[in-house]
C-alpha cells in the first residue's frame, strides 16, 4: 500500500472510531449508591440538542475531508482540536469531582481520545513521509 493510502486509512479510521465513541458510555459515576452513566449521543439526544453532537464530529470529519483532498497540515490542526476537546472534557469531569462520588471514564471516552490521537498521528506520518507531494 502506498504512503498516501496509508495516511488516508489511518485518518479515516480515527473518524470511524470517533463515531463509535459517540454512542459508547462516556462516564460511570456512583452517587449516593446510585449508578449513573451516559454517552455523548444519549446525553444530547435526551436534552433535544442533537445538533451539538456535531461539535464532537466536526474536527474528525474535516480532518477526513482534508486527508481525502490530500492536505497534510489541516489534518494535524483538526486532530489537535479534537484532542483538545477530549482533554477539555476530561478536565471538566475532574473539576466536578466530589468526594462522595465514585467517578470513572467509560470506553467511549478512551476510544474518542484514541481516535483523536490517531488522527494526529496520521497527519504527522503524512508530513514525515512527505505524503501527497508530487515528485519533481
Amino acid at each position: 500500500m502506498d504512503k498516501n493510502k496509508k495516511v488516508q486509512v489511518i485518518v479515516l479510521a480515527g473518524l470511524i472510531l470517533t463515531v463509535i465513541a459517540i454512542f459508547l458510555t462516556l462516564y460511570k459515576a456512583t452517587v449516593a449508591g446510585e449508578s449513573v452513566s451516559d454517552s455523548i449521543f444519549s446525553a444530547y439526544h435526551d436534552q433535544g440538542r442533537t445538533g451539538l453532537i456535531l461539535l464532537f464530529l466536526g474536527a474528525p470529519i474535516l480532518a477526513g475531508i482534508f486527508v481525502l483532498l490530500k492536505k497534510r497540515i489541516p489534518v494535524i490542526i483538526f486532530g489537535l482540536l479534537q484532542c483538545g476537546l477530549w482533554a477539555l472534557m476530561a478536565s471538566t469531569f475532574k473539576d466536578q469531582g466530589v468526594d462522595s462520588v465514585d467517578f470513572s471514564y467509560g470506553p467511549g471516552f478512551y476510544i474518542g481520545l484514541l481516535a483523536a490521537v490517531i488522527i494526529v498521528v496520521g497527519g504527522i506520518i503524512a508530513i514525515a513521509t512527505k505524503a501527497f507531494k508530487e515528485p519533481k
